[in-house]
């Protein structure tokens, strides 16, 4: 039996794959309305008009959609973190950190899911440990920007250091969360100087620009 573009199991992979996204795009559509503790898997089949018997061929329970959706929302905010920089000549390396302060806060409110699923106070413990995992690939993202247009010291412990600083960021976003229900221009403020100091313990304000003698 052919396994090709056109073959019944190559079909039925497609098919598989639109359910399992329409089942995570039903849970987002419900989580713009209601709380995730409300949410039953029932309930995102319902309103992904699959049978609740099929959806658990994709997921074990909610969790485990919650888990797969917060995932998806570390993706794409890694996709924005990776985008090129604006280099302003006239400021230091530390105007990379506060441009993904900014890219992150942006992010951040885009979506009542993504604040309920990734950053809120209800989050269990297996999300609370994948978004620890991600904050890791943001530092990575962050010291590849920075190293991409500074000549950054060269040091062991440059992707610790900069996850670090994003941990201290994403403290600083989750408080004003807590607080506000949003990242306030004050609290971006906030993350921008506790990130800059920490990392000033471990590297010179003024860098050196790959570019400076071009």
């Amino acid at each position: 039996m052919s396994n090709g573009p056109g073959s019944r199991k190559s079909f039925t992979q497609a098919r598989g794959r639109q359910r399992r996204q329409d089942l995570l795009d039903a849970a987002k559509k419900l989580l713009e309305t209601q709380s995730m503790q409300d949410i039953s898997l029932g309930d995102i089949a319902g309103e992904a008009g699959i049978p609740t018997g099929s959806a658990y061929h994709f997921f074990a329970n909610v969790g485990a959609v919650y888990f797969a959706l917060a995932q998806t929302y570390s993706n794409e905010l890694n996709e924005v973190l990776a985008q090129p920089y604006t280099i302003n000549p006239n400021d230091g390396w530390l105007q990379i950190v506060d441009q993904a302060i900014e890219r992150g806060s942006e992010f951040h409110k885009h979506s009542s899911a993504y604040q309920q699923i990734v950053t809120g106070p209800k989050v269990d413990s297996d999300r609370k440990l994948q978004e620890r995992q991600n904050g890791k690939v943001f530092g990575i993202l962050l010291v590849d920007a920075v190293s991409a247009a500074y000549e950054l010291p060269t040091t062991p412990r440059a992707r610790e250091i900069f996850f670090h600083a994003v941990e201290i960021i994403d403290l600083f976003f989750m408080l004003s969360r807590l607080r506000d229900s949003c990242v306030t221009a004050e609290m971006k403020l906030e993350a921008s100087r506790a990130a800059r100091a920490y990392l000033l313990i471990h590297y010179p304000k003024v860098l050196p620009r790959h570019d400076a003698d071009a």
